[in-house]
C-alpha cells in the first residue's frame, strides 16, 4: 500500500511540474478571429492547393503567424503574388505574416495566401477541414476551412 501511495504522489508531483509547460504549448489565441476560411479543390494529378481567409487581431499587441498546420498536408507555406517585370510571380513569405494589433489581414487569390503541399487525399468540395496558425506572441488559433471547387459556379441568368 505504501508503494502505491508513493507512486501516486510522485506522478502527481511530476504532472504539477509539467502542467505549466503543457499550458504554454497549448495556449489559445483569444484575440485572433478567423473568418471566411476556405481551400480549393485540386485539378486531377495535382497535390498542391491554396487556402484563403480573413484574420483579425483584436489584441493590443502585434503578433506574427510563424507557422501553420493541417491534417491534409505536411508542408504549409505562406505565399504572395508580386508583379515583377510585367509578370505576376508567386513567392514564399519569409519570416511569417505580421498581424498588427487592431487590424485585419486578408489571404485572398492573387495576393497573400496559404499553400498546402503534398496533399495525398482527395479534397472534395463541400467538405470541411481544420487548420491551425501558430504565432510568436499570441498563441495558436485553430479554425475550420470549407473546401470549395476550383471551378467557378455558373453565372446566373439575368434578364435585361
Amino acid at each position: 500500500m505504501k508503494k502505491s501511495t508513493s507512486l501516486a504522489v510522485i506522478l502527481a508531483a511530476q504532472f504539477l511540474l509539467l502542467e505549466p509547460v503543457l499550458s504554454a504549448q497549448t495556449e489559445v489565441a483569444q484575440n485572433l478571429h478567423v473568418s471566411g476560411a476556405y481551400i480549393r479543390t485540386m485539378p486531377p494529378g495535382r497535390n498542391t492547393t491554396a487556402g484563403f481567409l480573413t484574420i483579425t487581431n483584436h489584441g493590443t499587441e502585434d503578433c506574427k503567424v510563424i507557422g501553420a498546420s493541417s491534417p491534409l498536408s505536411n508542408r504549409l507555406e505562406f505565399h504572395e503574388h508580386l508583379h515583377q517585370d510585367g509578370m505576376m510571380r508567386m513567392r514564399p513569405v519569409d519570416g511569417g505574416v505580421v498581424l498588427p494589433a487592431g487590424e485585419t489581414v486578408t489571404f485572398k487569390p492573387g495576393s497573400l495566401h496559404i499553400m498546402l503541399f503534398n496533399v495525398e487525399q482527395k479534397v472534395v468540395a463541400g467538405e470541411v477541414t481544420q487548420l491551425q496558425f501558430n504565432t510568436d506572441q499570441c498563441g495558436s488559433v485553430e479554425f475550420s476551412a470549407d473546401v470549395r471547387s476550383l471551378k467557378a459556379p455558373p453565372m446566373a441568368k439575368h434578364d435585361h
